[in-house]
């Protein structure tokens, strides 16, 4: 009997069922385990996407960046710049310009200084223009200015008594007393 119980127990379905269920169990822990392996590559290439995502988005950061400067410098900068060059030099050129006629002012109050001790300077229509305004005005000095002052003489210089100044008809060409 001992053996018929060994038999019914093997061939009842006990022990045949227990080594099914070992055996199955064994294949169901390989299924699960392998994918968890899929499952932990997958998160592994997740990570790895996300990480190629973020540097990918920074390169385009990098370069939105790089044209934002660009375009900065080409369309304000280089012509804010060229601007201040062309003015710089209108500067030079107004401070030659400037000095010019800070000279020439120079010259200008030196002769006015100097023509009153000229000895014609009593009937200069120039002496009078300046002593009647206040301010010189440089083409007012070279207007006709015989009719406004009453003491002129119709010259700077004093009449040549013989009548033969250089220049006139029948004169001799010969130049008498300071020229004009």
């Amino acid at each position: 009997m001992i053996t018929s119980e060994v038999l019914n127990l093997i061939l009842g379905g006990g022990l045949v069922a227990t080594i099914v269920g070992v055996i199955t169990l064994k294949s169901a822990v390989r299924k699960a385990n392998a994918e968890a392996a899929r499952a932990q590559a997958n998160a592994k290439r997740a990570e790895a996407d996300a990480e190629r995502a973020r540097a990918d988005a920074e390169t385009v950061h990098i370069t939105n960046t790089e044209n934002a400067t660009r375009i900065l410098v080409e369309n304000i900068v280089k012509p804010l710049k060229d601007e201040l060059n062309a003015t710089r030099e209108d500067l030079q050129a107004n401070k030659r310009e400037m000095a010019s006629t800070k000279r020439e002012m120079a010259r200008l109050r030196k002769a006015v200084e100097a023509a009153s001790a000229c000895p014609h300077s009593d009937g200069c229509p120039v002496l009078y223009k300046l002593r009647v305004n206040s301010e010189i005005d440089l083409g007012a000095i070279t207007d006709d200015l015989s009719d406004r002052n009453p003491r002129h003489d119709g010259g700077c210089h004093k009449a040549d008594p013989v009548g033969d100044s250089a220049g006139e008809p029948g004169g001799d060409g010969r130049i008498r007393g300071q020229p004009p």
